[in-house]
């Protein structure tokens, strides 16, 4: 059995302690230091298990105060009372755009504590990077990277011409299905880099998307993508709330929310 990575161990314990009211909601966290004194860990891992626990909604980090156990209700506020007539949400370019992928580079690296908290490995494992730019009328759109496990798909660096449509690539040559995946739509702002590929000033405003893909073996890919936000957008499709949501017990839970 594969030995748990430290920061698990650091976050699986700090995880129980705030379920069982060791740390009570409205209380802070000890420092990163007291921490790893207490775990004899690095700063390092200590912020890599809070950064999971940040992700939980166990708790948020107060500049200048702290880290704060927040309320369950917290926690449940968008998964649960807000956008539960959802039925999908999409990325959308112009009707006569025509999309090309350019500058298709995989590689490997070691995972980062970001690519490894997603993946599940510990930090610095070997990760393949894949590395791409999409374009839209010949005008760079979306700067794509993305990282998977070497374990589940040892060879993939071997086809890179062939890496169009990572996840029908993987189900067609390793007969691995995608099965769930979570992504974050965030605002970030471009750096030189960024700026240099999308043909935009350093500073301004893109997406920042991230994304977890699993599929029956764990964690399979992590994606970061930095879109521009004026050749691109997101549209989400909604419907009719269900009948529960006029239940009275329902609309009381929206109450106390």
């Amino acid at each position: 059995m594969e030995k748990l990575p430290a920061y698990k161990k650091c976050y699986n314990k700090l995880k129980s302690d705030i379920d069982n009211n060791v740390y009570p909601i409205g209380s802070y966290l000890p420092t990163e230091d007291e921490l790893g004194k207490m775990f004899s860990v690095s700063r390092t891992t200590v912020r890599h298990a809070i950064d999971l626990l940040v992700k939980d909604k166990r708790i948020k980090v107060k500049q200048g105060a702290g880290t704060q156990v927040i309320n369950p209700k917290e926690r449940e506020l968008t998964n649960f009372s807000k956008f539960h007539n959802v039925i999908d949400i999409n990325t959308l370019f112009p009707d006569n755009a025509a999309l090309t992928i350019s500058g298709t580079w995989i590689d490997r690296i070691p995972a980062n504590s970001q690519v490894a908290s997603a993946l599940d490995l510990n930090e610095g494992t070997e990760v393949f990077r894949l590395q791409r730019v999409v374009s839209s009328n010949e005008q760079p759109v979306i700067i794509q990277t993305n990282y998977i496990r070497i374990d589940f798909f040892p060879d993939l660096d071997t086809y890179r011409e062939q890496l169009v449509d990572l996840y029908y690539f993987i189900q067609k040559h390793y007969g691995i299905k995608f099965e769930t995946g979570e992504e974050h739509i965030n605002i970030s702002s471009a750096d030189f880099l960024d700026a240099q590929i999308l043909n935009i000033e350093p500073g301004s405003p893109i997406f920042f998307n991230t994304r977890t893909a699993h599929c029956s073996l764990g964690p399979m890919e992590y994606l970061e993508a930095r879109i521009r936000p004026d050749l691109c957008h997101f549209v989400v499709r909604m419907k009719e709330p269900p009948a529960w949501y006029d239940l009275p017990e329902f609309q009381k839970s929206l109450e106390r929310v």
